[in-house]
């Protein structure tokens, strides 16, 4: 993806944050490309579907599609499991009822390593634990 490309995925999911009306017509000219287009309406739907889900069952629920990019760059869009394939599904990394679709439990996986969490998963864990900190100093910022 070039980085233009991706410049343009961010701007979608940073105005996404500020419109909870997702205009087709805005997102579209946001997006820049027919292309950019079909990946962020697709990555849109796809945190949506999950905060549902997570609603649904009472767990937390704070994933936004800026999480979500920055999650999927730094994993370059594959698996972050097995790091061959490209990636298919979000994977909760602690299951979906205790761990909710939050930026530090959500991580791109292919469907076989989706299906088979692998919990030891060093590099994932790590890049988990960073989110953790990252967002708890961002709330230690808020509240002072």
């Amino acid at each position: 993806m070039l980085p233009e490309d991706k410049l343009a995925l961010f701007r979608v999911a940073q105005w996404t944050l500020d419109n909870k009306r997702k205009l087709v017509k805005t997102v579209r000219e946001l997006a820049g490309t027919e292309e950019n287009y079909l990946i962020v309406i697709r990555e849109i739907d796809r945190v949506e579907a999950q905060l549902r889900r997570a609603r649904f069952l009472h767990a937390e629920a704070t994933l936004t599609l800026v999480d979500w990019l920055t999650t999927l760059e730094y994993f370059r869009w594959l698996c972050a499991y097995c790091e061959a394939k490209p990636f298919q599904v979000m994977s909760h990394f602690t299951l979906l009822p205790r761990g909710g679709t939050t930026p530090d439990n959500c991580v791109p996986a292919c469907y076989s390593c989706g299906r088979y969490r692998k919990t030891e998963n060093v590099r994932v864990q790590e890049y988990l634990d960073s989110v953790k900190c990252r967002l708890e100093s961002t709330q230690l910022l808020k509240n002072d």
